[in-house]
Formats: structure tokens, sequence, C-alpha cells
């Protein structure tokens, strides 16, 4: 049995690492909620991730009040 993590979200079990499975692979799903711990791991893990991205290529601006603005017009 394979074990992945995911999160629900708009109805949908979205994976959070990459599944090797083709398209339209129906599949059998049996969950537990996460602890809080575990969300603080993958929280750890995440920043340890961005931590040499941001390095290279900075923050990102945030560009949700330009993308606001522009759907008012």
């Amino acid at each position: 049995m394979t074990h992945v993590e995911a999160i629900f979200r708009h109805g949908v079990f979205e994976p959070l690492e990459p599944v090797d499975l083709p398209e339209d692979q129906r599949v059998v799903l049996s969950f537990e909620a996460a602890s809080t711990e575990r969300a603080r791991e993958w929280l750890e893990e995440v920043r340890r991730l961005q931590a040499p991205i941001i390095e290279r290529q900075g923050f990102l601006p945030d560009s949700a009040p330009d993308i606001a603005a522009d759907r008012r017009r």
C-alpha cells in the first residue's frame, strides 16, 4: 500500500507530493486527519525547501492588489 499525504480542499483531495499514477486511475482512499504535530513538521519542511529559493530569487511581490484592481476595471 502506498501512503500519500493530501489536503482536502474544495471537495478534492490534493496530494502534497507527486504520485505515480496514470491520469484517470481509480483508487480507494483510506484517510485519517493529520495531527497538529505532523502539520507543524510539514510547515517546517516547506520553509526548509523555500529558504534556498528565497535566497536565490528573493521574495515574490504580493500581486493580489494589482489583480484586484485589474478585475475592477
